[in-house]
């Protein structure tokens, strides 16, 4: 039984490792499973009754304090090349829909009791939530006569046809967003907010991201027979919008004529 959860433990690391992580002091941002995690710190007030309402109350405390951390770390999510979530929700409406978004989190695991008899929860809520409040209304203009696949599904094309689009940026100190841009030589987007559909990037968000291209290779999103190019450089003051060779994007519209790959966010970032 040992040796199970060991392997567990161990299978579990080698994933996490290969997903595009920022690792907070009380939390977490996970690009690559579209997730932010925050933990909250509750300890057992004075003046208590009974052991029962001492735990509950502790509860209680962990939280608030830990949706309180998550606000703080959504604050600092990059949403593009040029803007993160603390500069967004400086417009009023945006930042009471974001705090109310994040009042739904739900509960990760089971609550750690301390030996200080303090309790550690962890809260966590979906990157869909954010970015349904923060993509702009666009839509891609839907093929006359072709059937559309539900949002949240994949599309597997025919034999030899191109299930996805992975960007090698590795190397060039790209960062993660939630909303990252493919852009070619010239400084034009090729992939981009009026080039995906809205549900698809809401869902499955804009891209996905990895650390190795064999975990790449394997993601859902891209899964079967995905076209990989090379980054030659990054673009905007936050290092997240990546640049490919005007060869390659020949290559990228080809397969999004044949197999809707970048309206439908098929789309997956290497970074370091």
């Amino acid at each position: 039984m040992k040796k199970l959860v060991g392997l567990s433990a161990i299978i579990l690391s080698m994933a996490f490792s290969q997903g595009v992580v920022t690792q907070l002091d009380k939390g977490s941002i996970n690009y690559s499973e579209q997730s932010i995690a925050a933990i909250g710190i509750g300890f057992i007030p004075v003046n208590v009754i009974n052991a029962g309402q001492a735990r509950r109350m502790a509860l209680r405390i962990a939280k608030q304090d830990a949706l309180r951390q998550l606000i703080e770390i959504v604050n600092g999510v990059t949403l593009t090349s040029e803007t993160t979530m603390s500069g967004a929700m400086v417009d009023d409406v945006i930042n009471t829909k974001v705090r109310g978004f994040i009042r739904g989190a739900r509960q990760v695991g089971s609550p750690k009791y301390l030996s200080d008899t303090s309790v550690e929860v962890e809260y966590s809520v979906p990157m869909s939530g954010i970015s349904d409040i923060m993509l702009p209304p666009l839509t891609v203009a839907v093929q006359p006569g072709v059937d559309q696949p539900a949002a949240g599904t994949t599309t597997a094309p025919t034999t030899g046809g191109i299930t996805g689009v992975i960007i090698d940026a590795r190397g060039l100190k790209a960062r993660p967003a939630m909303a990252p841009r493919i852009l070619d030589q010239n400084g034009n987007a090729i992939y981009g907010p009026g080039k995906y559909s809205r549900e698809y990037a809401v869902t499955n968000g804009v891209a996905g991201y990895s650390k190795t291209l064999e975990a790449a290779q394997n993601d859902d999103r891209v899964k079967g027979n995905p076209l990989v190019v090379k980054g030659v450089s990054t673009a905007g003051k936050n290092k997240t919008d990546v640049v490919i060779s005007n060869v390659d994007v020949s290559k990228i519209d080809l397969a999004n004529r044949s197999y809707n790959v970048l309206k439908d966010c098929r789309v997956l970032i290497l970074l370091d």
